[in-house]
């Protein structure tokens, strides 16, 4: 729906995520701080938690988890400090899972997952380590390369209405620099099994915390400027702890003139070491020393990676962009944050999808594990491809739509049909696309993908598998809503021809029969299972399948969509991010089963919050 994109992009008005834009007097070269309201909004009062360990328990005095960590990264010039932090943490816990070794997670999809999928922060460019883990538990991130981090944010230059002087004035995109590209809203969702929980901010339960799971843990803290020898203080800073990264917990003073223009940091614990000590200092930036001319030392310092690149701390022992932070600093001016590895990670090999799903290097059928898949058979002949880039206009809400026309000249009989298509349009639900060919249609695209732009995809097409390849093949797209036009930029027929002992069974006698149930289900909200049936009546093998769903629910991707017949139950779709689905899903995993018989949709509802309904269910059964 169009209002969905109108409601995300108007409600949503943000200011710079974990902090203001830097204050005027600041060099270029600072480091940016965060805002402390959207840090600490939610944390509950320290009492209400509850020590973690036993009494009796003894940690060691120095304990590290830095080689379970991802390389130290920039925020660059965005107040996006917490999006880091939080990232950093996901990329430790699966890094200690195991089967990813070197994760590489989008701290620019995170900052807009928690900003328009989890809703935090609607009127402020903040963030925190809970709305973040929330965001990762029940969406996910995707990986670096689908939507690269930009480190400077938008703004009038990107977006007129980016320049405006208030915040609450910016839309959401300012701050998100942009939208998802479609690649991104398409990729692998990666998540965490746990949104996590707040840690009573004391030594020993960070040490309990840490030691019992092997992680580590996000702080989110008050920000005074000496302590952290930062270029925005008005107090002198003190040059020998910068090259160490050495944050000492402050004095008075420096509590003062920070509370004025108050700011906040977000950073990850790695570690901790009792015996570190570090000279304290007073509000002239020196060294403070006893009557005796002794230095006066604070000792016990965390270990901590921060997310100021490797400009910072470049002396540290750890290496640049790790640095101490003193126990007394947490215990008194911060909030700490954990979460859990995640219980196994699955990487399958998906044949067709063009990506490196189980990360050895091979995609799709260079991947030992897509040998018998059916695109994959050495025993077919090579892919034909033909091509047309018509870069025509797509009618605005006109059935007669456009029509675009490969004619393929070899024959043979076929035995697998993709579409690639490319599609410019700024509202793809309003699209529907089908293709035609001697009297039959197939549907590739329904009214599907709401507000998002383009579609740029490729679909498997079984209603063809067995004719011939030889004709005309016609491609309509019908803009079927008022209000924005698209653009048919390119689509490519991609045809393999079985021969030999593949062919046996595709050629001729396939028929296709449709069997709808439109009787009306309600989806509990996070409940049990609930069904939907047909009974196939024709005999004969399955050679395809397309399953039409028509849902209405606020928010699809809490669904979990299968089809089951004869004992088989296939997933046909989770974590569909859109409002309400109308669409048809092509399967070939019953390919060669009896057709005959009955075939439930299952749905199940995995998350609470919302509930809708299934309006009807259909399938089309192609038979040979």
């Amino acid at each position: 729906m169009k209002w969905l994109r109108v409601l995300l992009v108007s409600s949503l008005m943000l200011s710079l995520a974990c902090g203001d834009d830097p204050p005027p007097e600041f060099d270029d070269g600072d480091f940016p701080t965060s805002s402390y309201d959207d840090l600490f909004e939610g944390v509950p009062d320290r009492e209400t938690l509850s020590e973690e360990g036993k009494a009796d328990d003894i940690y060691p005095s120095a304990f590290d988890l830095v080689d379970t960590q991802s390389p130290v990264k920039s925020q660059g010039r965005r107040g996006v400090c917490s999006i880091f932090s939080t990232t950093a943490l996901m990329e430790h816990l699966f890094i200690t899972e195991g089967t990813i070794t070197e994760p590489d997670f989008s701290e620019q999809f995170l900052q807009w997952s928690a900003k328009v999928e989890v809703g935090s922060f609607p009127h402020s460019g903040g963030s925190n380590a809970s709305s973040n883990l929330r965001a990762l538990n029940r969406f996910g991130t995707v990986e670096e390369p689908d939507w690269v981090y930009e480190p400077t944010g938008w703004n009038a230059s990107n977006d007129p209405d980016c320049g405006a002087e208030e915040e609450s004035d910016r839309p959401t995109l300012c701050f998100t620099n942009g939208e998802p590209p479609m690649s991104a809203l398409m990729a692998r969702r990666w998540k965490l099994p746990q949104a996590g929980r707040y840690i009573r901010p004391s030594v020993t339960s960070i040490k309990a915390h840490m030691t019992s799971t092997n992680t580590a843990v996000i702080a989110g803290m008050d920000f005074f400027y000496q302590a952290w020898g930062h270029g925005g203080s008005s107090l002198p800073t003190y040059a020998p702890h910068k090259t160490e990264g050495v944050i000492l917990n402050p004095n008075a003073e420096d509590v003062r003139v920070s509370l004025e223009k108050r700011a906040g940091h977000s950073i990850l614990i790695v570690g901790w070491n009792d015996d570190k000590e570090f000279q304290s200092v007073n509000e002239a930036g020196e060294g403070i020393v006893d009557e005796d001319g002794e230095p006066v030392m604070q000792t016990g310092f965390f270990l901590i990676k921060n997310s100021w690149g490797d400009t910072w701390a470049t002396g540290n022992e750890f290496g640049a962009g790790y640095g101490w932070i003193s126990f007394d600093y947490i215990e008194e001016h911060a909030n700490v944050y954990g979460s859990r590895p995640p219980r196994s990670v699955d990487l399958t090999e998906t044949c067709g999808d063009m990506r490196d799903n189980d990360g050895n290097g091979d995609t799709d059928c260079d991947d030992e594990a897509c040998a018998a898949h059916a695109t994959c058979m050495t025993t077919m002949d090579a892919v034909t491809t033909d091509t047309l880039s018509p870069s025509a206009g797509i009618p605005d809400n006109n059935e007669a739509g456009l029509e675009s026309t490969i004619t393929v000249d070899e024959g043979g009989t076929i035995a697998d049909l993709v579409v690639d298509l490319d599609i410019t349009h700024p509202y793809s639900g309003d699209v529907v696309v089908t293709l035609q060919k001697d009297g039959v249609t197939a549907t590739l695209v329904s009214n599907e993908g709401g507000s998002d732009d383009d579609i740029v995809q490729s679909f498997t097409v079984n209603e063809f598998i067995g004719t011939d390849a030889a004709g005309d093949w016609t491609l309509k797209v019908i803009d079927t809503g008022a209000a924005d036009e698209g653009t048919l930029n390119s689509w490519t027929l991609r045809v393999t021809r079985c021969e030999g002992d593949m062919c046996e069974g595709m050629s001729g006698g396939m028929s296709t029969n449709r069997y709808e149930n439109d009787s009306l289900v309600i989806i509990e909200d996070g409940g049990d299972t609930v069904t939907s049936s047909v009974n196939a009546t024709q005999a004969g093998l399955v050679a395809g399948l397309a399953v039409e769903v028509d849902i209405t629910h606020p928010f699809v991707a809490d669904l979990v969509i299968s089809l089951e017949h004869d004992g088989e139950e296939v997933e046909i779709a989770r974590e569909i991010y859109t409002t309400n689905l109308n669409r048809t899903f092509t399967l070939d995993d019953f390919n060669g089963a009896d057709a005959e018989g009955e075939w439930t949709l299952k749905i199940r509802d995995v998350a609470t919050g919302d509930e809708g309904t299934l309006n009807s269910f259909a399938l089309s059964v192609t038979t040979r």
